[in-house]
């Protein structure tokens, strides 16, 4: 969920992004100099990004990390910064560097009816770009529905999946982990939407 500050035709630089992130309460990606507002989630949304979060951390490799929904991910630099819902890392990029990861592993969206364009259009664009990402993961609220692109090893050919019962698994090969539908969606009761 997002909205666009009013800007006019005036644009931002990165540095003064940054310096309003520093003193801001809310969330903000930010896009060639346009600021987006994020907005908060639901209860099933907050949930799924916890069990999901929760579970990985759990099984994560040494030199790996989880981060829940609010670590910035870098797509371009100095111009291009979004918070996924989560993201499982297993690279070295947050040495030094405290505010943004640079290439994710894994990164997950819950997506909900005012952003499923959005996760599902322009970030799977954009994020299809990082040159170390394995696995772009959309995860519906509303119902069972998980969506999974995965890269071949070593091409920029994405293999595209979707899991809908409860009873499957998503296998993360290229990790060598799995994570099941059960656990995603433990505690997920889909008339609270």
């Amino acid at each position: 969920m997002s909205y666009s500050i009013p800007t006019g035709d005036r644009k931002y630089t990165y540095a003064e992004y940054m310096a309003m992130e520093e003193v801001s309460t809310d969330r903000h990606d930010f896009y060639h100099g346009e600021i987006f507002a994020m907005a908060g989630g639901t209860k099933n949304h907050n949930n799924i990004i916890l069990n999901m979060g929760v579970s990985l951390k759990a099984i994560k490799k040494s030199g790996c990390d989880v981060f829940i929904d609010g670590m910035k991910l870098e797509i371009e630099k100095d111009q291009f910064y979004v918070y996924p819902d989560l993201i499982y890392t297993c690279h070295d990029d947050l040495k030094g560097n405290d505010l943004f990861v640079k290439n994710p592993s894994i990164i997950f969206e819950v997506i909900s009816d005012s952003t499923a364009l959005y996760d599902k259009e322009v970030k799977l664009k954009y994020y299809k770009r990082i040159e170390l990402l394995k696995y772009y993961v959309l995860v519906a609220q509303k119902e069972v529905m998980v969506e999974v692109y995965s890269r071949i090893s070593n091409t920029q050919i994405w293999k595209y999946q979707t899991f809908e019962t409860i009873n499957e698994i998503i296998e993360f090969e290229d990790l060598d982990f799995i994570l099941p539908l059960a656990i995603i969606y433990d505690g997920i009761e889909f008339g609270a939407v």
